[in-house]
Order: C-alpha cells, then sequence, then structure tokens
C-alpha cells in the first residue's frame, strides 16, 4: 500500500516541473507533430523508447518496462518513476501544443511478462485545473483512472489460438481470422491495450470517463474509509452511462458483502451501500460539471435493492442541505 502511495506522489510532483516549461505565446509543439514530439522529449530527456498513436480527441501512449510488478503485484519503484517521467512528457507536449486532446492513455507492459499491463487514463483539463491550483493534489491524485490487468487482447488472442490449434489452421488463415473478427477497437474503457506491436485504444468520451470516475470513487472510498472498509468485503464496482424510455442516467452497481453476519442483519446496511454510492456520484458529476443525465440509479447487487436520485437530489446532498435518511426515505 504504501508503494502505490509513493507512486502517486511520484505522479503528482513532477507536474510543478511544467510551470517552468510553459513559455513562449507560439505552439511549441504543433499538431501535425505532436506524436513525433512525445516521441523525441520521452527518447532525449529520459532515454525511454515509446510509442505514440492518436485517436480523435485521445493520445494514448506505449512503453515496455522491465520489473514493471513486484511480487505482492505492486508497481516497482523504478517503473514508477519512468511511467512519470512519461507522463511529465507528454504533459509538456500536450500543454505547449496547439493540439486540442481531451484525455491521454499511458499503456505499460512488463517485457518478461508482456501479458499484464497498466493502463492511466488521464484528463488534460485536470493538468491544467491543477497547475492553476484549482484542484488540490490529493483531489487531483483521485482523478487518475488506473488499472492494473491481464491484457484484454492477450487473453481474447490466447483462446483463439487454442481453437486454431484444435482446427488444425494454416497460419496464413489464423492471421486472416483475428484481423477480420478479432482484432477490433475497444468498446469499453477496460479493454483498452497494447498487444503483439499494435494499439487497441478508443476515443474516450467524456460520459464513460465520468461515468469510470464514480466507480472509482466508490472504490476508493470502500479502501481507505475505515467506516465502511471494517463493515464490508468489496468485490465489485460498475458505473455505466445508459438511456432508457428516453432518460439519461448513470446505473451504479455496488457488489459488497458484509464481514460479518450481524452487520448483514444491521438496519443500515443498505443505507451504508447507498450512501457511499451517492456520495461518489454526487463528487464526481459536481466535478465535472455534468449535467446531460436526470438521475443516477443504485444498485446494492447482492440482494437487488436499488434507488434511484435525482440531479437535484445529487447537489442537495452535496451541499448538506439534503440528509441521506431523506433520500433514502
Amino acid at each position: 500500500m504504501r508503494r502505490k502511495f509513493d507512486f502517486f506522489i511520484l505522479l503528482i510532483t513532477g507536474y510543478w516541473l511544467l510551470v517552468t516549461v510553459l513559455t513562449g505565446c507560439g505552439p511549441t509543439y504543433p499538431r501535425e507533430k505532436f506524436e513525433e514530439s512525445v516521441i523525441k522529449v520521452c527518447k532525449k530527456d529520459y532515454k525511454i523508447d515509446v510509442k505514440v498513436e492518436a485517436i480523435g480527441k485521445t493520445i494514448a501512449i506505449y512503453l515496455p518496462l522491465s520489473k514493471l510488478i513486484d511480487f505482492n503485484f505492486a508497481i516497482t519503484k523504478s517503473a514508477g518513476e519512468k511511467i512519470n517521467d512519461v507522463i511529465l512528457s507528454v504533459s509538456r507536449v500536450a500543454l505547449s501544443s496547439d493540439a486540442e486532446f481531451d484525455f491521454y492513455v499511458i499503456i505499460a507492459h512488463d517485457v518478461a511478462v508482456p501479458e499484464i499491463q497498466i493502463v492511466i487514463i488521464k484528463s488534460v483539463d485536470d493538468v491544467k485545473r491543477f497547475l492553476l491550483n484549482d484542484i488540490s493534489r490529493g483531489e487531483y491524485s483521485k482523478r487518475m483512472l488506473i488499472d492494473i490487468r491481464m491484457s484484454p487482447q492477450a487473453q481474447k488472442e490466447r483462446s483463439i489460438k487454442e481453437i486454431f490449434e484444435r482446427m488444425d489452421l494454416d497460419e496464413s488463415s489464423r492471421e486472416q481470422i483475428l484481423n477480420d473478427f478479432f482484432r477490433a477497437e475497444p468498446a469499453a474503457l477496460g479493454d483498452i491495450g497494447y498487444w503483439n506491436d499494435r494499439f487497441y485504444i478508443k476515443e474516450v468520451s467524456n460520459l464513460e470517463f465520468v461515468a469510470a470516475q464514480i466507480a472509482g470513487r466508490v472504490k476508493t472510498n470502500f479502501r481507505d474509509d475505515k467506516n465502511i472498509s471494517g463493515l464490508f468485503m468489496l468485490k465489485a464496482v460498475k458505473c455505466q452511462y445508459m438511456a432508457k424510455d428516453s432518460r439519461d442516467y448513470f446505473r451504479l452497481e455496488i457488489t459488497a458483502d458484509p464481514k460479518s453476519l450481524g452487520q448483514a442483519k444491521g438496519t443500515d446496511y443498505h443505507g451504508k451501500i447507498f450512501g457511499e454510492g451517492i456520495a461518489a456520484s454526487a463528487v464526481v458529476i459536481h466535478n465535472y460539471h455534468f449535467n446531460d443525465f436526470e438521475y443516477v440509479e443504485i444498485v446494492d447487487v447482492v440482494d437487488g435493492k436499488s434507488i434511484e436520485v435525482t440531479r437535484d437530489d445529487l447537489e442537495k446532498f452535496r451541499r448538506k442541505r439534503l440528509k441521506l435518511e431523506d433520500i433514502l426515505k
């Protein structure tokens, strides 16, 4: 846990250096040379080889690393420093460019175990606001989406290739089938990655970024708040932006088991689950000034109970003008 904390500090403190490099009136790095500029800055300043690809208003950077994680599945100090250097480099270029990117994605692989990847998704606007002291260090760290997992594309191709073996297909036929049916642009943020010299990225939308932020904030609260972590074992959190009957809304699913049978019978069991969902949703939606929805549906997956909280009630709750018990009535 401490190593993860140190990693966050590396990501945060590096941005203070950006203040000294943002000089000049014109763009230092024009859009037509953006990808090339990121590659050159990483190589020149940090001797790190990266690959860069853009899709819409999202820029993706891939870097292979040795010893990405340790035996505890935590990011090693050396890998954290290099990832931090790359984030600093792409931030320098993005904030001194006329390129209009909304998000950037950092994908790191362990060269010894390329199936394992770390994906970091950041909002360019959050970086700018941090530099202007509009958001705190602690808040800024919570706004980074960080995911360590097995490469989705690697898992997909491994399963398909096992089938190819049983079918005894030749190599050219295998590649043709993979290219035609199994090597497509990801449908969700969780499918983003890099595999076999190819990016698997999508243009990150504000809708899915906000939804992922809500889920991430719930995970953070369950991990760091002893009042909730001592009571529940969080198993999964999922948030999606959806539409039903011409009504746009967020659906937040929380799967959390009580750590004791006594707690399961407690009168505030659902209140605590729903309370965490409401608090996370209210903060994130306010942070990103997002108003294109009518309500948030929060689902306690363990027993199927759910509540709907309107946009206005979320804001009232955030401002402490509406109590949780009033929402749960």
